[in-house]
């Protein structure tokens, strides 16, 4: 695998302009999934294997684990913040400090992978109760430099999720 391919597994995220309902419905529908693949894959590693990289010098399979409980909350609240606000900027963090705090670079992994799990669940019990109008809701994306829509940004979380999922899998030696 070049650099690039253990950077982006798969690939890096782009918008689309417009999403379809179905595509949409399609990404909740894989965004309950994630949580438990999540577990799955990670749930009875040691913590010999929890220490385990992709790529060196990158996070540790918790530290990933972690990362996404983290971001995924904030992805979450981001989009409550649209729903309720006119293009909002969407808070940021310097995900590498976040990283090297104790909870994320230590801490046991059980309460992060119940957190995907409920934030996930959340966010799919909320996105099946939008009306078309509001998935033109939008966020500024401070990161990325661009305003997001909800279909976008449901793209982006799944895309997340994966992204880090198949980072795990390289740090275990599947890929």
């Amino acid at each position: 695998m070049t650099l690039e391919q253990i950077q982006y597994p798969n690939g890096k995220w782009v918008a689309k302009d417009q999403y379809s309902a179905e595509e949409i419905k399609q990404n909740i529908e894989e965004i309950l999934i994630y949580p438990l693949k999540y577990r799955d894959l990670t749930g009875n590693l040691s913590d010999e294997d929890l220490e385990k990289t992709y790529r060196e010098g990158s996070w540790t399979i918790r530290q990933l684990i972690h990362h996404v409980a983290d971001t995924h909350l904030w992805h979450f609240i981001r989009l409550k913040h649209a729903l309720t606000e006119e293009n909002p900027v969407g808070f940021m963090a310097n995900v590498n400090t976040f990283a090297a705090l104790p909870d994320g670079s230590k801490a046991p992994v059980e309460d992060s992978l119940q957190m995907i799990a409920s934030t996930h669940g959340r966010y799919a019990y909320l996105f099946a109760q939008l009306s078309e109008s509001d998935y033109q809701r939008t966020y500024y994306h401070p990161f990325r430099k661009l305003s997001v829509n909800l279909p976008q940004a449901i793209d982006m979380m799944l895309w997340h999720a994966k992204h880090h999922y198949e980072h795990i899998r390289i740090a275990l030696g599947e890929v």
